[in-house]
């Protein structure tokens, strides 16, 4: 009787510790050069990427955020409540950068992508691509997984 108890909690518990393992909550970038290399939080649901970086105090040097966009598009940005001076690059489905602009703590100026092919945001310290000598043009690549795969990790939570 113990052994049918156990293996009917297994059956119902095992998928759910299987996806719980697959869960993305922060993933390596790496550009071409070894010290182009950032942990960024990922955020895609609807509630995190509208908060994103606001009400924090600090960002640590080589952390930042990326945020997942539920399709292609032209992405809209701004600095409400947000205290710490911040660069974005606007990426498409590939993590080609393609733009990448300063925003200014607190600054409610909407911050308009030139392109209709953002797929992600990353945000970062102000200045961040620049001390790493990542510009427009260039690659960022998630570690160990590739943009897709990470694409229907988010998809399927």
């Amino acid at each position: 009787m113990n052994k049918f108890f156990l293996l009917i909690i297994f059956i119902f518990f095992f998928p759910w510790l299987i996806k719980g393992e697959e869960s993305v909550r922060t993933v390596t970038l790496v550009g071409k050069l070894p010290y182009q290399r950032l942990l960024a939080e990922v955020v895609w649901k609807s509630e995190d990427l509208r908060r994103g970086l606001m009400y924090r105090e600090k960002l640590p040097e080589d952390r930042g955020m990326l945020f997942v966009l539920p399709y292609e598009q032209k992405a809209v940005f701004w600095m409400k409540n947000t205290r710490i001076p911040l660069s974005i690059a606007f990426m498409d489905k590939t993590g080609m950068i393609l733009e990448i602009y300063s925003m200014k703590p607190f600054d409610l100026t909407p911050l308009p992508s030139r392109s209709s092919s953002v797929k992600f945001a990353l945000e970062v310290n102000e200045g961040w691509f620049q001390r790493h000598k990542i510009t427009a043009g260039d690659q960022l690549n998630p570690l160990d997984i590739s943009w897709d795969k990470l694409l229907n990790l988010l998809t399927s939570n």
